[in-house]
């Protein structure tokens, strides 16, 4: 795989499975639900950080270089394709629930 680092996601997929483990260990709730859940949480607050970074006054915002047409195409584009992610893992949530 070309430019494709998985390192990051076997770490979010590792926390939030441990996590959801935990979950179901103290209170019963069921592990797959509560791994889901919490990988939402965690991919919501990734979404809010970047678009607040990336805002005039943020951490990331270069002038010329982060407010241009193409980068704030390029910020949607990766909006788009993080709801659509957040949009599925709410499906698989809910399914694993039922």
């Amino acid at each position: 795989m070309n430019g494709i680092d998985l390192k990051p996601a076997a770490i979010l997929i590792t926390f939030c499975l441990l996590f959801g483990l935990g979950i179901q260990y103290f209170t019963g709730f069921y592990w797959l639900t509560a791994m889901l859940l919490v990988m939402i949480a965690v991919l919501i607050n990734g979404l809010i950080i970047f678009n607040e970074d990336l805002d005039e006054g943020g951490f990331d915002h270069y002038v010329g270089v982060t407010d241009t047409p193409e980068a704030k195409a390029e910020q949607s584009k990766a909006n788009k394709i993080q709801a659509a992610i957040i949009i599925l893992l709410i499906i698989g949530a809910w399914w694993s629930y039922i």
